[in-house]
């Protein structure tokens, strides 16, 4: 917790100086005294009459006018508090706070300091859960009376204690609402109700004997859901002062003890109650009564109500809800605690007296701050004691010990002139008391309210201008430092070139030409600004470092040129503060970063470089911070050994000593390895290769003792690799197998990716190919190349269509005689040859004859025709045969040569379909399967029995026979249609 307050101080010193800096760019742009005060808290306005600088400045900068102002207008904020001595009541110091002529964005620190005090007033109000789930808790509360009152003793000799129950709502569905429920919702019980106070605050030796006589006289009760109505309860106990009997002043402390979850804003609506809880009492007679019209309250009116009022609620609940009770305290900005209760409440007294002390060994600060107003509270815990975890305050306060608090307040803006630019507002101290705090803001300078000092149409303003705290403001189309210029008359822009860049004003992004005059345009950037006659002037056109900053951030920027004397908010610098040279103010003038820290020498030398900006620039072959290394310099120069190593390698086999046969200074060896071991090695320097054998080259170290500079190293042996590093051939198999191998690994991949790709699209189109085929509908119609084969027979003596008619003689013998001849009826049977299907796919049975269908057609006065439908295969329509293709058949005179042409026509034609003589017994023929009669060709009805006959053969004698079969068939005219017609004549 300590570097989060060094943390958050450090934040406000940085705020404090870029608040400081960006002053000097906003400053210089106010017209007027209350708009330069307003700007920003350090900027001040210069009421003289003469002065030709800028007349809004900051106070951290005086050097932009050409003149001293005399007359300056700066407010500056007071803070008045009243400082009242602590004593058995007073724990906070200051009692109030007075803040006058506060700047808008000017901050102001304000010390305060708590002290906790032995005895101070403590009022404990124990609010119950009173469902059925802590039955068992109120008989252990009635068992534990007397060791309650004794902590509160311990803690307070000057204590008070109160009794409340909570339920629920008495409605659905938080309840039963049968008839009696709410009354008795169990044998035992009290009714149902939201709040209920028991108790007044009560103190003294009377107060274990009130409470015990209370809670005797108290029953359990029940609820029908698992949430309780708890926030309603601690609302009503934490408002109703009068009821409750809380005491002023006082440490103020509800004891919620509950095994449930809490309902909150909205879950009234389950039962119809939509109006919101207005957070106000709602007693009457000890009972809250506004339960059924108001909903539950919020957690954030809650904590608004604890704060307001002073409240400290501890919640002790049970193992199960500790962590919902645990997360709600975290939300509370009101102090608070969450304690574990058991199950039965056997432990609640010394949970009481843990968590008080708990609350009066913790301190801290809820500022109630309105909007605009920006309070920020920071602890000053010292000893052991430790920052809470809001950061509000401090735990661990012993009594009588003080806690220290820095509160920074900042009001960001004026409001407008129909407001009161004041503001009245508490710093709670949670159960303890209450710091009032009030702000009154200057938005306005005094010279500008003062209507004397005010010098209307002033003759210093060309009589076109007021002169208001020093300045010209000027009427309507008026403009210029003293009103000389008219928008309608003045548009010259001549006196507002600058002779040497030819520019107006230095550019449309720098100025504009008023009145002959220029106006520099503020960039926008805080901490920049634009100046000078010819607004040529800036703090921020100068040279910049390699990290964009202008002055390289050690120097002051000032009309294009860094002023390396100056920090970079134009501040003069002081002789402990580094100083800086250079054009953009880059170069250190200290040299303390070219000495080295061994030798104490400057860049090791001036033979090995010399210090340029405060880092060493080393000459040729000299390397180094310190320029302390030399590539090639004394006893590491590489180039005095070549021939020693290459005579060392050619000699040296197993004798060490080789290297005295050759022209060496220092021992030199081959490595007992393939190559040296840099790692264990130690000082060493590595020299270029030597060019060998066959392209190889031949590598060497020096390994020497670093004495601190390069005329100080020796040389200690020189160690040659044992392999000459010689450049690794081609493996030729490998590049042609791998470039073979890669070309095959392509080819591979892109067949693979073909198939794939192929493979998907035909799928594609043969699903496309699907859809299509089930969606299609062939149309049907004629085979061009088919000829209707139907041939038709017409009997020339019938007058009517081609038939043949029997009728029996008008002498036969009665019915009686005759059993198996139809008495007094006539037939007639129309034949015809027509095709069974198109496209000349006759059945096999149709194609011995020239009979392929055949029509029957009963005449007139026939016998009832009973029909069944018989599917069939459909053929297509075949149109009726034309006129043209008829003949006649000349049938036989008498009855024994039409049977023998029955006869003959049978024996050639299908056993399917038959025709029986009517001669059968009943004079009717057995059922036949027919062909289907078309509704559209509807077949010659039979004459009327009795109707004369007057064909030729009216004369022929009755002949008994024997019953023939005849196929009979014929094509529904109706297209689609087909089937056989099944008929009892």
């Amino acid at each position: 917790m300590g570097w989060c307050r060094i943390l958050t101080a450090l934040l406000l010193i940085l705020q404090i100086a870029l608040n400081y800096g960006a002053s000097t760019g906003q400053c210089s742009g106010a017209k007027t005294c209350s708009e330069c005060i307003k700007t920003h808290f350090t900027c001040k306005w210069c009421r003289d009459e003469i002065y030709d600088a800028s007349r809004c400045q900051s106070d951290l900068n005086q050097e932009l006018g050409s003149s001293e102002c005399e007359n300056w207008t700066f407010p500056k904020s007071v803070i008045e508090p009243d400082e009242t001595e602590f004593g058995p009541i007073i724990q906070v110091k200051p009692s109030a706070i007075k803040i006058t002529n506060l700047r808008p964005g000017e901050e102001r620190n304000i010390s305060v300091t708590v002290k906790s005090s032995k005895d101070y007033p403590l009022d404990v109000y124990y609010l119950m859960d009173f469902s059925y789930s802590m039955k068992e808790d109120l008989t252990k509360l009635k068992e534990l009376t007397s060791n309650i009152i004794d902590n509160l003793k311990d803690i307070s000799s000057n204590y008070s204690i109160g009794f409340g129950t909570f339920v629920d709502k008495p409605i659905s569905p938080y309840a039963k609402t049968e008839p009696g429920q709410i009354e008795k919702p169990c044998e035992l019980c009290q009714a149902v109700h939201s709040f209920n106070h028991e108790m007044s605050m009560t103190s003294g030796d009377g107060a274990t004997e009130a409470l015990k006589s209370r809670l005797s006289s108290l029953s359990i009760s029940s609820n029908v859901d698992n949430p309780e109505g708890g926030f309603e309860a601690i609302v009503q106990a934490a408002v109703c002062s009068d009821d409750i009997g809380w005491r002023d002043p006082a440490r103020k402390v509800i004891f919620f003890a509950t095994d449930a979850v809490f309902h909150v804003a909205g879950d009234g609506k389950l039962a119809g109650i939509v109006e919101p809880n207005e957070g106000t009492c709602g007693m009457s007679n000890n009972k809250y009564t506004r339960s059924l019209n108001q909903d539950y309250p919020s957690i954030g009116q809650l904590n608004d109500v604890l704060i307001k009022n002073q409240v400290i609620p501890i919640f002790a609940v049970t193992a199960q809800m500790q962590n919902v009770y645990q997360e709600l305290s975290e939300h509370l900005t009101q102090l608070s605690s969450v304690g574990k209760l058991s199950d039965n409440s056997d432990d609640v007294a010394n949970l009481i007296k843990d968590q008080l002390e708990s609350i009066v060994s913790s301190t801290q600060l809820n500022p109630q701050a309105p909007p605009g107003v920006t309070v920020t509270v920071i602890p000053k815990c010292a000893g052991a004691q430790t920052e809470m975890v809001n950061g509000q305050g401090c735990s661990n306060v012993t009594i009588d010990e003080e806690v220290s608090f820095s509160i920074v307040v900042k009001v960001a803006e004026c409001l407008s002139e129909e407001e009161a630019n004041s503001y009245n507002f508490n710093i709670e101290v949670p159960g303890i008391a209450t710091i009032p705090i009030s702000i009154d803001m200057i938005c306005e300078c005094p010279c500008e309210k003062d209507e004397d000092n005010i010098d209307k149409g002033s003759d210093k303003c060309n009589s076109a201008g007021d002169l208001i705290c020093g300045a010209c403001q000027c009427h309507a189309e008026s403009y210029g430092k003293n009103c000389e210029c008219n928008q309608t008359k003045d548009k010259s822009k001549d006196k507002c070139i600058n002779p040497v860049s030819g520019a107006i004003c230095g550019g449309d992004n720098n100025g504009k030409c008023i009145c002959g005059q220029c106006e520099c345009i503020q960039p926008s950037r805080d901490n920049y600004q634009r100046w000078g006659e010819f607004c040529e002037c800036s703090n921020y056109e100068c040279p910049r470092n390699e990290d964009n900053q202008i002055c390289s951030n050690n120097g002051y920027c000032f009309c294009g040129d860094c002023d390396c004397n100056k920090t970079a908010n134009g501040t003069p610098k002081q002789t402990t503060d580094p100083q800086f040279t250079g054009k953009d103010c880059g170069c250190p003038v200290s040299k303390e970063g070219c000495i080295h820290p061994e030798t104490g020498i400057e860049c090791s030398g001036s033979t090995n470089g010399e210090c340029v900006c405060g880092e060493c620039q080393c000459k040729p072959d000299h390397y180094g911070k310190y320029c302390d290394i030399c590539q090639n310099c004394g006893p590491l120069n590489c180039t005095l050994y070549l021939d020693c190593v290459e005579c060392v390698y050619e000699k040296f086999d197993d004798d060490k000593e080789a290297w005295r046969n050759c022209e060496c200074d220092k021992s030199t060896v081959l490595s007992s390895d393939e190559t040296v071991d840099t790692t264990k090695l130690g000082r060493h320097k590595q020299c270029e290769p030597i060019p060998y054998d066959d392209n190889c080259n031949l590598i060497y170290f020096l390994h020497y003792t670093d004495m601190g500079t390069t005329k100080q190293r020796i040389l200690d042996e020189i160690l040659i690799d044992r392999e000459l590093d010689c450049p690794s051939q081609p493996d030729i198999i490998a590049i042609v197998a791998g470039v073979i191998g890669g070309i095959l690994a392509v080819g591979i991949l892109l067949l693979i990716l073909w198939k794939i790709y192929t493979t998907i699209v035909d799928k594609r189109e043969y699903t496309k190919f699907l859809e299509e085929r089930s969606k299609a509908k062939w149309n049907t119609d004629n085979n061009p190349l088919y000829k209707n084969p139907v041939t038709h027979f017409q009997n020339p003596l019938s007058s009517r269509s081609p038939s043949f008619v029997y009728k029996e003689p008008a002498n036969s013998p009665p019915p009686s005689s005759h059993p198996t001849s139809p008495t007094n009826s006539d037939t007639a049977f129309d034949f015809s040859r027509t095709s069974s299907s198109t496209n000349n796919q006759l059945p096999r049975r149709y194609n011995t004859g020239d009979f392929n269908d055949h029509k029957v057609s009963p005449v007139k006065n026939a016998a009832p025709v009973e029909e069944k439908i018989i599917n069939s295969p459909k053929p297509p329509p075949v149109e009726s045969p034309p006129d043209d293709i008829s003949t006649s058949i000349d049938i036989a005179s008498n009855i024994g040569e039409f049977d023998d042409i029955l006869g003959d026509i049978q024996s050639t034609l299908s056993r399917d379909t038959i025709i029986t003589n009517p001669s059968v017994a009943g004079g009717r023929l057995p059922p036949h399967p027919l062909p289907y009669s078309s509704p559209h060709r509807a077949s010659p009805a039979l004459p009327p029995r009795g109707t004369p006959d007057v064909s030729p053969r009216a004369a022929l004698p009755p002949r008994a026979h024997t019953p023939h079969t005849l196929p009979l068939r014929r094509r529904d005219s109706r297209e689609g249609q087909d089937g056989y017609l099944e008929s009892n004549l």
